[in-house]
């Protein structure tokens, strides 16, 4: 079998030869993607630990924002109380008006993404007070230290009207036809058949840089179609000087920068 298998490409060779071209070379092997990583080894690159998700909060709106109180997505200004000035940024409640007047904290990289695939969302891994099992976010808030310091991330948190961090919930971001407004002046769309968001274009490329940072430091995945669009809006939207200051200030909370933020 070898000598028929030689003598073939022997033949080839020299038929290559004959017509002045050249021999076809062998197809290089597919890449083999990287092994994934341990706990320990994104245990030993995350930030140092905020505290507690309602610490984080308090931070972030007291400390992080602290002369720049104006929400992420509709540009709105709040007080250090947690109130949210509709009429300062044109924005009309879609239905709850009690809520949207909220100041909330939205996870841009959302929470279920952080933990849908570990073992504490999954598995009914803790017990409450009543010694009955449970399972989920609360779960890993609890029980996994990469949920919880990346739950509580202050690169990855920032203040929003509340009202349309519920509407957003974990939807992935995205581009969504029609442009059908709900929220006023806001250029914020929500379509909840598709499951999908599309922000403001002066913010797209805030989220980008959230999502890189977030893949990179916790070694959570981004679609192959989700991170072509945020290298688009990485460069469409490029960084601002709040930005820079804004990563400056958490670099002094958690201690460490978002890299892609230059």
């Amino acid at each position: 079998m070898r000598k028929v298998v030689l003598f073939a490409v022997i033949i080839s060779i020299l038929s290559a030869c004959s017509t002045g071209r050249k021999p076809t070379q062998p197809t290089p092997p597919v890449s083999v993607a990287p092994p994934a990583e341990t706990e320990q080894q994104i245990l030993a690159r995350i930030p140092k630990p905020i505290g507690s998700f309602g610490t984080a909060k308090k931070k972030l709106y007291n400390k992080i924002y602290k002369g720049h109180q104006r929400t992420l997505y509709c540009d709105c200004k709040f007080t250090t109380t947690g109130k949210v000035y509709l009429g300062s940024c044109g924005v009309d409640s879609r239905k709850n008006e009690r809520r949207a007047k909220q100041l909330e904290a939205e996870h841009v990289f959302p929470a279920y993404h952080m933990g849908q695939n570990r073992a504490c969302w999954t598995q009914k891994l803790c017990t409450n007070s009543k010694g009955e099992p449970f399972k989920g976010r609360k779960c890993c808030e609890k029980q996994d230290k990469v949920f919880r310091v990346a739950h509580n991330d202050l690169h990855n948190l920032y203040p929003a009207v509340g009202e349309i961090n519920g509407d957003r919930s974990n939807y992935k971001f995205g581009m969504i036809a029609g442009e059908k407004r709900a929220y006023g002046q806001c250029d914020f769309e929500v379509d909840k058949e598709a499951k999908r968001a599309e922000p403001p274009e002066n913010v797209r490329g805030n989220i980008a840089r959230t999502y890189f940072y977030m893949s990179k430091t916790y070694n959570m995945p981004i679609s192959k179609q989700q991170r072509q669009m945020f290298e688009a809006w990485n460069k469409s939207d490029p960084v601002d000087d709040w930005e820079r200051e804004r990563n400056q200030r958490i670099e002094k909370l958690q201690g460490n920068k978002n890299p892609y933020i230059k």
